[in-house]
């Protein structure tokens, strides 16, 4: 989520760390800031032919169930943690998230009982993008899998893809107007309007017509959507927060090219720190409209990696 002085951790790893990312992908640079609530909810990695961008949150009634953590943070960790353990290098995607899905339950319930007073819905949720990288002859083909308002955005020479789900915008657009409505006090995270508007939305999560996110409460399967395309083995790859994202769709520093653009140029972390450079001299949300003055951003910057025997460079 988001930090009114934005003193954590901001991590860049960049070439020549390749041999972290594993067989399929090679990891070109890597970022992840907390915003201005108390935890980091973003998470980004890579394992076997996958690559991947979590994104957590966490509202509800009462007590969290965890300790030392959000419920968000804790949900993303386990997102995370199976993605490390058991990548979906060769399952279908849906059946890996039926999979993902029934674990996810059963780690939610090992916490506790809980508190009968949350309505469904409410508690942590996630949203993903999950990219896989296979080979067809000698072409690449890149197949992804994305619930929720993260992005990947993918650059193969003159051409620029990017894979969101939309669904939550017309939520988030009723979050922000509560948000933005009085104006932000100095040190709130998030103004007591925007989080009833949080809260009211969440009836809406994974129902027709609402928004997807997964979900230890409700099923959320039936929001993946699934993207493949052909690229070359010079495309680039980048995973990304909404939080990150805010340089195109909040503050439109960047169009999405001129986005892939600075990543190239300064690395996930120069990116980040532009972007809490322009955050930063909005303090109240007056010229760009948003529900926090930071957000957690995170962003991974991946490319199909070499080898005789995995990738070979396309023709």
């Amino acid at each position: 989520m988001q930090g009114e002085g934005c003193a954590s951790l901001s991590v860049d790893r960049r070439a020549p760390v390749a041999h972290e990312a594993g067989p399929g992908w090679r990891v070109l640079s890597q970022a992840s800031e907390q915003g201005s609530a108390a935890y980091n909810e973003d998470m980004a990695g890579v394992a076997g032919s996958c690559a991947w961008i979590v994104d957590g949150s966490a509202f509800f009634n009462g007590a969290a169930r965890t300790a030392g953590e959000s419920e968000g943070a804790w949900f993303v960790r386990r997102i995370d943690q199976a993605l490390r353990a058991s990548p979906p290098d060769s399952v279908p995607f849906p059946v890996w998230a039926e999979g993902l899905e029934r674990q996810l339950q059963q780690d939610y319930a090992a916490l506790g009982q809980g508190h009968p007073e949350r309505e469904p819905g409410e508690g942590p949720s996630a949203v993903f993008g999950l990219v896989r990288l296979r080979r067809e002859g000698g072409r690449c083909r890149i197949d992804g899998a994305v619930i929720g308002d993260v992005s990947i955005l993918i650059r193969d020479g003159d051409r620029l893809e990017r894979w969101t789900d939309p669904s939550s915008g017309p939520f988030e657009a009723l979050t922000i107007a509560a948000a933005t409505a009085d104006g932000h006090r100095p040190g709130e995270v998030i103004p007591a309007a925007a989080l009833a508007q949080v809260l009211r939305n969440r009836r809406s999560l994974n129902r027709p017509g609402g928004y997807w996110a997964a979900n230890p409460g409700l099923s959320w399967t039936a929001g993946l959507r699934l993207f493949s395309t052909e690229v070359s083995s010079e495309a680039t790859v980048l995973l990304a927060s909404d939080g990150f994202m805010r340089l195109v769709d909040v503050i439109a520093h960047h169009d999405e090219a001129g986005l892939m653009d600075a990543v190239a140029r300064a690395g996930a972390a120069g990116a980040i720190a532009e972007l809490r450079q322009l955050e930063g001299a909005d303090p109240e949300a007056e010229r760009y409209r948003r529900v926090k003055i930071h957000d957690d951003a995170t962003a991974l910057v991946v490319r199909p990696k070499l080898s005789d025997t995995e990738i070979e460079k396309s023709s």
